[in-house]
């Protein structure tokens, strides 16, 4: 075969291959041609028979394609695991316009139903449908018990009697109580669901008491049905407190008392332990409902609050929610001398047994500053340092400030906590105002006496509880541990030792004093019969003078030997009858009635070896006025 039968030859050859690919393709078109008009064809027929169905499928997805899983705030507890706020689950009815109305058989049924069951108004949700036809989401009641949507969720589910029910879901959320009302209001505080915690424990342990959102996920799966997915929520963390409710209870009822019969402006109220400093009570009067507490009705007439301006009314609320334990200060009067004579004992200015004279008044950088009087004689004349303090006798804590000089008696004023905020774990505590180490003679005279300087009354707890205690300054705290909602110990809160205050030796004869100011001094009136207390009041009067306003108090403890519970009552603007005001009679009173009731409870035992005291014939300690 020559070369151009053999070129001739490979061309038929091609022309034969490509008409046979020709005929492959040709015959793969009409086959996929084919496949494409089966598939519009199976398309058009599943839409013409199940088009509805699967359109509901969708729409249905649309609808709850994700929802938020609300946490649960954490509870607040008592030391002894009584709930004293908790958070309650409740349900928003909310409406789905879009889908009730997807379907002319829906729209009748679902409306019928919610007027059945919330009573709703039938003219207001057509309303509703007929402006907003395309809102997935029209909240229609909010906060709703399991009780209340029961009814109609069983009508929902009854599909035999009810297919056509539709487009109604129930948002789950969370309403904070609190069981008690007014308990511990300033100290437990209260949350809402848009701002969290608002005051207190709420507010300061608003990260631990907070949980984590949830959210569920909904989605049309291969078989064309719903299909969920879910992250949990996380929930809150549990607040266990150092507040006892029992001890809590019993103040707040016989502070009650005193202001229904006594008002005063504020009356607060404190029991600590001494030897870990745990707020064990924590009272503020006047109280507020924690489940309303933007309510004033109890407060104020009608008509004052209708004659109040928007800002009136905030400026009301807070005052009402100012908790007067550690956002006050106030000048402590003669509650302060506990500490002028430990601390003229610390520093060997004096000794147990030591006397000074009193004349009824001292001259001190050119003003004469006269002494509480408690005798006809008008001055107590010779006194033992141990009667100073139960007889509450000015010139001798003057001359006891003489001999500490003023940068000593500043700087224990800075030993004790005074002027500095104590860090309790509660918001808004007041750091309290000091006069500077350069004091002059005359402030350090007046200080001696608890004037001229301010404090607040966790400090004054505080550095009490350090004197009787054998001289440990606790930090004060009202949370005892944090837990998880299933009960494990998240964090235990240890007490916190933070410094050294006073000897034991002086802690032993500051004891002696303070149960003798109550066994025999001004302080008589505070006593139980059996029970071994110590004490001391206090008088101040309020900037500025010429009003004739005072701030009347009392702190002590028991049992002396070894004690367990100290109790601090300050009364500011005591009732008055006679408009000198001053005396300490409201405080001694309250303060005899709580530890009448509260010492049984913290199982602190009578003294068998004493004698029935006599309270009924005691001296009242009247107002002392400083320049």
């Amino acid at each position: 075969m020559n070369k151009e039968e053999l070129r001739q030859r490979k061309i038929r050859e091609k022309k034969a291959m490509l008409r046979v690919t020709q005929k492959r393709v040709g015959v793969a078109f009409f086959i996929i041609v084919g496949f494409l008009l089966f598939i519009i064809g199976k398309i058009i027929y599943i839409n013409y028979d199940s088009g509805e169905a699967y359109s509901k499928i969708v729409l249905d997805h649309q609808s709850y394609s994700s929802m938020t899983i609300p946490y649960k705030r954490g509870q607040i507890l008592d030391k002894n695991g009584t709930i004293l706020a908790y958070s309650e689950k409740v349900y928003n009815l909310i409406l789905d316009c879009k889908m009730v109305l997807s379907e002319s058989d829906y729209k009748d049924p679902t409306l019928n139903a919610l007027v059945k069951c919330f009573e709703l108004d039938r003219t207001s949700l057509e309303t509703t449908l007929a402006t907003k036809p395309n809102s997935r989401y029209e909240k229609l009641i909010k906060e709703l018990t399991q009780e209340q949507i029961k009814e109609f969720q069983d009508m929902a589910a009854d599909t035999n009697n009810n297919p056509n029910i539709k487009g109604v879901w129930f948002e789950e959320s969370y309403v904070r109580k609190y069981p008690f009302d007014a308990l511990a209001c300033d100290a437990i505080g209260f949350a809402s669901a848009v701002n969290g915690g608002e005051l207190g424990l709420e507010n300061y342990y608003n990260d631990e008491l907070s949980g984590t959102d949830g959210m569920t996920y909904q989605y049309v799966g291969e078989n064309l049905e719903i299909q969920n997915n879910e992250k949990k929520a996380v929930d809150g963390h549990n607040i266990v407190t150092t507040i006892d409710y029992k001890v809590q209870s019993i103040i707040e009822k016989k502070v009650e008392e005193l202001n229904a019969e006594r008002p005063s402006k504020s009356t607060g109220v404190i029991a600590m332990n001494p030897n870990t400093g745990e707020i064990l009570a924590m009272v503020n009067y006047p109280y507020f409902n924690l489940n309303n507490p933007r309510d004033l009705t109890g407060l104020y007439t009608q008509e004052e609050l209708s004659g109040m301006s928007d800002l009136d009314m905030t400026n009301a609320m807070y005052a009402l929610w100012n908790n007067f334990c550690v956002s006050n200060i106030y000048e402590p009067g003669s509650t302060f001398k506990v500490f002028t004579e430990a601390e003229a004992l610390e520093e060997g200015v004096t000794y147990d047994g030591d006397t000074f004279m009193c004349n009824g008044s001292e001259l001190v950088g050119g003003e004469t500053i006269k002494c509480h009087v408690a005798n006809k004689q008008g001055s107590h004349g010779l006194i033992t340092l141990e009667d100073a303090l139960g007889q509450s006798c000015n010139p001798a804590m003057i001359q006891l400030s003489a001999r500490l000089g003023g940068k000593k008696m500043a700087a224990y004023q800075i030993q004790l906590g005074f002027g500095s905020k104590t860090g309790i774990d509660l918001p808004g505590e007041e750091a309290g105002l000091l006069k500077s180490s350069d004091m002059t003679a005359l402030d350090a005279a007046c200080n001696s006496f608890g004037q001229n300087f301010n404090v607040n009354m966790v400090q004054m707890a505080a550095a009490f509880s350090s004197v009787v205690n054998g001289g440990n300054y606790y930090q004060p705290h009202i949370v005892k541990r944090i837990e998880k909602s299933t009960g494990e110990v998240v964090k235990n809160i240890e007490p916190t030792l933070v410094r050294y205050t006073v000897t034991k030796k002086t802690s032993e004869l500051m004891r002696k004093y303070l149960k003798n100011a109550v066994d025999n001094g001004l302080v008589k009136k505070a006593g139980v019969t059996g029970y071994s207390i110590g004490g001391k009041t206090g008088t101040a009067q309020k900037l500025p003078r010429s009003e004739n306003k005072w701030v009347v108090s009392y702190i002590g403890c028991a049992p002396m030997d070894n004690p367990q519970v100290v109790l601090y009552v300050v009364i500011d603007e005591p009732y008055q009858t006679n408009g000198t005001g001053g005396t300490t009679n409201d405080a001694l009173n309250l303060t005899k009635s709580i530890y009448e009731e509260i010492l049984p409870y913290l199982n602190i035992y009578k003294d068998l070896s004493d004698e029935e005291k006599d309270t009924s014939d005691s001296p009242v300690e009247s107002t002392v006025v400083s320049p």
